[in-house]
């Protein structure tokens, strides 16, 4: 989708990917990401797990496209960021301690552009960005996640697996996870569970199948 998109979207309030609060998987998962102290988090929105892993000591940075999704953010939690300007876009930082033993970043730009200002990221958490983007883009993102990780880096991964008409979300079942990132990464399925409490509403996009499910990856060395 283009930049237009998600900024009606967000303007229009139509941002039912917005969990409200953490994801279910991340709770349960979280500690599979272990050791890492960065954590990389591709079209964050303004979601409450970069909370939940900035609780946990994390140096939190997550990519955003549109502006409002970062503004907001700060602004429900009575922040006033500190903002600078870099090539790959518009770096929206929380105030020193302002995340407890950890911190949060939201850089407003293409992810696609996004570029690293130190060393890679220890892990990355994807809950609704391989989800959101056109399957035409999918070898492209698997790509710069990969440059952005550390050798041994990790990834969860949470995905949709559905027969829905179009998107997004977009169904990304395990073999596509497998042919996009096999090469770099060993995958191992953590969970998956069938959405029958959300039947009602994708079956409005004629699905009859819809599963949420939980990867972890772990580049190669």
């Amino acid at each position: 989708m283009h930049a237009s998109f998600w900024n009606e979207r967000w303007q229009a309030g139509q941002i039912g990917f917005h969990e409200g609060a953490p994801n279910r998987f991340l709770r349960r998962f979280a500690e599979r990401l272990e050791p890492a102290q960065s954590v990389f988090v591709p079209l964050c929105g303004k979601a409450v797990d970069l909370d939940a892993l900035a609780a946990a000591g994390k140096r939190v940075v997550g990519s955003e496209l549109v502006p409002l999704a970062a503004q907001q953010y700060f602004a429900e939690r009575g922040l006033a960021p500190r903002v600078r300007s870099t090539g790959f876009g518009e770096v929206h930082e929380s105030p020193s301690g302002a995340n407890g033993a950890g911190s949060v970043a939201i850089v407003v730009g293409d992810v696609f552009r996004f570029e690293l200002e130190g060393p890679p990221f220890d892990a990355i958490y994807d809950r609704a960005a391989l989800v959101a983007l056109e399957p035409s883009t999918r070898v492209r993102y698997a790509e710069k996640l990969t440059s952005l990780l550390a050798d041994g880096g990790r990834i969860l991964l949470v995905a949709f697996d559905h027969d829905a008409a179009g998107g997004p979300p977009h169904s990304v079942p395990q073999g596509e996870i497998e042919r996009l990132f096999g090469d770099a990464f060993a995958i191992e399925p953590l969970a998956s569970e069938d959405l029958a409490d959300e039947a009602a509403r994708w079956r409005e996009r004629g699905a009859t199948r819809v599963r949420e499910e939980a990867y972890l990856l772990v580049r190669r060395r």
